[in-house]
């Protein structure tokens, strides 16, 4: 997805495959020696971490499983381990804001978190809470919204490539959704809120997802464009500006606000 506030595009460059165990208690950085640790990495890099951090929560919710800290470094930081201090604070920060829940830190040595929905927030904020739209909801949410901002279309390849930085792999049962290439090739798609076709005269074969029609009469793409824009730290719409246009089009209309 291309950066918000008018910042040039995040790179494509993906973090190495190279994974590191969790630090231990003793050896966990400060928040002083995370931000030293973070100057290594540009702040769009951060910015993606944060990101799927906070996607990650949202699919770890669906099920009610609390998030270990060991997984967020596993699938996520990785060798940029000593920054966990620096992504966490902002991805519980954009948690907060955007979809109206609390970051809450279980007992015990393993470091485990849980979302909490915040009652009565005191900004009164119109909050994108996924928390109460059913099972499995947070993932549909991310694949619509990857759907969307790459054109309406993605590839198969290029969507389980940036699932697997969510720690969700095409051919491994995952330990909260269980079978998720099922669940996205055929619930999804028998429930109508994916399609999933292979690409006419494709040798060999490759395969795209696109919206279903239960996802056109269930969300919209403004709603899908206000989630990624917040995600991002914006509330314009227009600084994406084919997606925006998509949006009116989709819409009927010729402009309009965010």
């Amino acid at each position: 997805m291309p950066k918000a506030r008018g910042k040039s595009a995040r790179s494509r460059q993906e973090d190495s495959d190279m994974e590191t165990d969790p630090p231990t208690q003793a050896s966990q950085p400060t928040l002083t020696q995370a931000q030293r640790a973070a100057e290594s990495l540009s702040r769009q890099e951060i910015e993606r971490k944060v990101n799927e951090v906070v996607q990650f929560f949202l699919i770890m919710e669906q099920k009610k499983a609390a998030v270990k800290r060991a997984d967020i470094t596993k699938h996520i930081l990785k060798e940029h381990s000593r920054v966990f201090p620096v992504v966490f604070e902002k991805a519980k920060k954009k948690l907060r804001e955007v979809f109206g829940v609390s970051v809450e830190e279980l007992e015990g040595k393993d470091k485990r978190y849980i979302l909490v929905n915040l009652v009565n927030t005191p900004d009164g904020q119109d909050h994108l809470n996924m928390l109460d739209d059913g099972p499995k909801s947070g993932l549909l949410l991310v694949v619509l919204s990857l759907i969307f901002m790459k054109g309406n279309v993605i590839q198969d390849t290029l969507l389980w490539h940036t699932l697997k930085r969510l720690g969700i792999e095409e051919n491994h049962p995952h330990e909260v959704l269980g079978d998720v290439k099922g669940l996205l090739t055929k619930e999804f798609t028998r429930q109508q809120y994916l399609e999933y076709k292979r690409v006419p005269q494709s040798d060999p074969p490759s395969f795209e997802f696109r919206w279903g029609p239960r996802a056109h009469k269930e969300t919209s793409k403004r709603r899908v464009l206000q989630f990624v824009s917040k995600m991002y730290g914006s509330e314009s719409l227009e600084i994406w500006t084919s997606q925006y246009q998509d949006v009116l089009r989709a819409e009927g209309g010729e402009g309009g606000g965010t």
